[in-house]
This record gives structure tokens, sequence and C-alpha cells, in this order.
């Protein structure tokens, strides 16, 4: 994929400010980059295929299967994490291949920017009594099978958010911290879990992440973030990027139980040399060119 120079709006581009805050607390929430008739679309297509997802394995478009963690048959009211929804749902593909995206995260990440895999993702509404929330955890905690600490997540949520609703929330300055390879998504116990943080001595400050409808936050792969039960009585509707720069490629790590790390793109990605290819371009597309978005911004200047 082709990132046009012209297509850049360099007022949406963070600031040298703003990145050097990206870099301090780990997080970044951008101005509004998607317009109503994008997220409706989104929604709309997102729930035509929740209604196709009959069975739990889905067919990839290399010919490869994967396991999904929701499918209908979990139930309609659970907290739902769909892999691989961009290869699929031509709505969801747009948002991610829209240029600006891409360019904030070059930016970010100091790196031309492809993807690393999405998540599409569906809170629903919960009572006291049974929350269901999204527990502490770090991304890169999850990709221990990638070289580079610069990945990050550009999550687009699909309607305004703030507490209510069980918007994402950062530990700031997390991805600093001696320890943070949390891996905790499914867990609702937020007190819990915060008792186990390794700060080295930092300070513990959370920022829940208030949005209108359009913005995206960003985040380090090493930031610590969660979210709370979505009180509403609407379900909170969200896509999750990960990206990777360009330079981060397969390196053979264990886990801390030391069995070998592995990924689900390990064995969906083309393999070169006998290792898998994390610059697969149907799994992992370039969705985003340093120097397009620096002579953007520098041309805005």
């Amino acid at each position: 994929m082709t990132t046009s120079i012209a297509k850049l709006n360099a007022d949406l581009l963070p600031t040298a400010e703003e990145v050097e805050q990206y870099r301090r607390c780990g997080w970044y929430i951008s101005r509004s980059l998607f317009s109503d008739e994008e997220l409706d679309a989104a929604i709309e297509s997102s729930e035509r295929y929740y209604a196709t997802l009959d069975d739990q394995q889905i067919d990839l478009p290399n010919g490869g299967t994967y396991q999904l963690a929701w499918w209908q048959g979990t139930g309609l009211d659970q907290l739902r994490k769909n892999d691989y929804s961009t290869l699929l749902v031509s709505e969801l593909d747009a948002l991610l291949k829209k240029p600006i995206l891409g360019a904030i995260g070059a930016l970010l990440a100091e790196d031309d920017v492809r993807l690393w895999h999405d998540q599409l993702l569906y809170k629903p509404p919960s009572s006291a009594e049974a929350p269901q929330a999204v527990g502490w955890h770090t991304d890169f905690g999850y990709w221990r099978t990638c070289s580079s600490p610069q990945m990050l997540t550009a999550w687009i949520p699909f309607t305004d958010m703030d507490e209510s609703i069980g918007t994402i929330s950062f530990v700031d300055g997390s991805h600093e911290w001696p320890q943070n390879n949390h891996l905790n998504f499914f867990s609702s116990d937020l007190e819990g879990l915060e008792k186990k943080f390794n700060t080295g001595g930092a300070p513990i400050s959370k920022s829940p992440a208030l949005m209108k409808r359009g913005q995206v936050s960003f985040h380090n792969c090493r930031t610590i973030h969660g979210s709370a039960p979505n009180y509403t009585d609407q379900p909170r509707r969200s896509i999750a990027l990960h990206l990777q720069p360009g330079a981060n490629h397969h390196v053979e790590r264990r886990n801390e139980n030391g069995d070998l790390a592995q990924h689900p793109n390990d064995h969906l990605v083309r393999k070169v040399d006998n290792q898998p290819d994390y610059a697969d371009p149907t799994f992992c597309p370039r969705v985003g060119i340093l120097d397009h978005a620096r002579q953007a911004r520098e041309g805005a200047a």
C-alpha cells in the first residue's frame, strides 16, 4: 500500500510536543480522524459479521483458519474479542487503511508501520452484580515473539467514550516500569490486579480516555491499560488496530513458565528462511510511511 502525502491533513497529525507526551506517558489521543458515516458503517458491518459467526472457526484469506475467542455459541451478552476482522470486513479494513491513521502511528513509532493484527471489541452492558471489565494488561505481554519495544495500538471507539461506558484507561508512564508483561485481559478484578503492579517506586496514576466519536487513542505496547465495566444501556463497540514498526521481526523468546513464546501470526504468515515473516503483505500490510508523515507535517509548518 502507498500512502499519498496529498491525502494527509497535517492539522490532524500530532505536534512534536504531543509526540513527546506520548514518549513520556505511553499514550496519546488524536483529534477527530473518522466521520459519523465511517463509524456508522463500521457498526453495521460488525453486526453483520457477528451474525455470520455460528461456528468458532473462521476461514482466512490465505486458506488458513483461526479459532475465535467469541462466536454466537459463547452468548450474546458476553465480552467479545474477535481477531483478524479487517481481513474479512471491508468497512473495518477501510478504517485501518485510512492514511492519517497510519501516518500518526508512524510518527509515534518513528518508523514505517504495518498491521500486526486487529481485534474487534464489544463490551455489553453490565450489572453491578456481574461486571464485565477488561483487566489491566499490556499488549507486549502477548507479543513475546516480537523484537520491537515500539509496537503500538490504535484504539478506535465507534461512539463517544467516557467512564460510564467503560472507556479504556492508561496507567501513566507504566511502559517504563521494570515489570509490565501483564496477561489479564479477561479478568474483571481491576483492584486486585492493581495491587500486583511493580512500579519500581513510581506512583500509580491512571488516565481514562475521554473521547468524542471520531477520536482515536494510541498507546505503547508496554503501557498497562484496561477498562471498567459498561454501566450504560448500550454496548461499547470499538476496534483495536495493533501496529508494528517496520523494523519489527520474529525472535525466539521463552515465557515465564519456560515454554517457547508463540503468537497466532506465526502460523498464519508466510515463512522466510523458515521463520515467520511479519512483513507478510496479506496479514501485515504497511499502513503508514514515516517520511510521508514527516513531510506532510513539515510542509504545513
